[in-house]
């Protein structure tokens, strides 16, 4: 799961030209323009809490950008759930498959058919041409019905097969997609209340320095909210702002403004175990003219430890380093003793 940024070196190449000898030009451009689509799963593997209930696979156009000409005829997909493992036997199968459509600036949630066998184990996807985009949706997404239990083990594999279309459209890869159970210590969501203005600066000190956002900010800028969202190999935290604006979402014909506090977040990978927990990310360098220059992976090394009802969790931060500066005495942040701030289970 670590991710390192590669800066690849730029190299140029000299043609030397000898007049009525050589032809450089450029006239021709390749023949794509049948090259086929590409249907594939976003994710190879993915993972949720215990007591989920539902889980989405996203499938779309590999290949697709805007301007793209998208199938306008029907398409089938089989699919087949295998390998299931523990609590999930009898239950997993497939929901519902849904997309959505954007008209007039609002969003309409819209099905596909299927047809499952007696089991629910296998069956076929028809995606079928949208009436109001006349081609098929760029994307969508298979529903899977869970456990939903606290008590939830194990895990299962959907693989997908068997593409039938008469357009130029192929199933590539990845075809499959492996489910287990999140069950790391501190997955899940867990809230931190900054009560103090020390407090907001020992958080300033430790994430101000990957992002230019939060360090400009005061005591009186926050409500006070941090949300820690630990997910499947990647987490967020997310600091409620206290200057607000009004958001107008339309779904299914149906309009809504509601009034949302502005939020920061700052996103990383994870690692968590026995105690120990690491941060890895990418954090932008700006420019003197205020614009982002360049962009640097950081680590950030901190530990980890729950109460015995696993409804605290504290975090104590040591050092958090970047690509230019990493060695001892040049750490973006370095505390011996760290840095704790205090979660509780939201």
């Amino acid at each position: 799961m670590k991710k390192h940024t590669i800066h690849a070196s730029l190299f140029a190449l000299t043609l030397t030209l000898i007049p009525g000898c050589v032809d450089n030009s450029l006239e021709e451009t390749p023949h794509d323009d049948n090259f086929p689509l590409q249907l594939v799963l976003d994710a190879e593997e993915g993972a949720d809490l215990a007591d989920a209930e539902d889980y989405d696979i996203e499938i779309k156009f590999a290949d697709y950008l805007p301007g793209t000409t998208l199938p306008s005829t029907t398409i089938t997909l089989d699919y087949t759930i295998e390998d299931l493992a523990g609590t999930m036997e009898g239950v997993v199968a497939i929901d519902k498959v849904v997309y959505e459509v954007a008209l007039d600036d609002c969003t309409y949630a819209r099905e596909l058919a299927f047809t499952a066998s007696a089991d629910g184990l296998s069956g076929t996807i028809t995606i079928a041409p949208d009436a109001d985009l006349g081609t098929v949706p760029e994307s969508f997404e298979v529903v899977l019905t869970l456990p939903g239990a606290e008590d939830t083990e194990g895990g299962f594999t959907v693989v997908f097969s068997n593409l039938k279309t008469t357009e130029a459209v192929l199933l590539g890869s990845p075809r499959a997609f492996e489910y287990e159970v999140l069950d790391n210590d501190v997955a899940g969501e867990w809230e931190l209340e900054i009560s103090s203005e020390e407090a907001f600066e020992q958080f300033k000190a430790m994430f101000g320095p990957v992002n230019p956002d939060l360090e400009a900010l005061s005591f009186e800028d926050i409500t006070g909210k941090v949300t820690a969202e630990f997910e499947f190999e990647e987490m967020k935290f997310v600091l409620e702002l206290a200057e607000t604006e009004e958001v107008t979402t339309c779904e299914d014909g149906e309009s809504e403004t509601e009034t949302e506090n502005n939020v920061i977040e700052i996103e990383a990978e994870y690692d968590a175990e026995d105690g120990a927990l690491e941060f890895e990310g990418s954090h932008p360098i700006l420019g003197d003219n205020g614009l982002v220059a360049d962009e640097l992976d950081f680590l950030a090394e901190a530990e980890y430890a729950l109460d015995d009802e696993g409804e605290t969790l504290s975090i104590r931060f040591f050092t958090l380093v970047d690509e230019d500066n990493f060695a001892e005495g040049e750490e973006l942040f370095r505390d011996a003793n760290g840095v704790t701030f205090m979660f509780e289970k939201d």
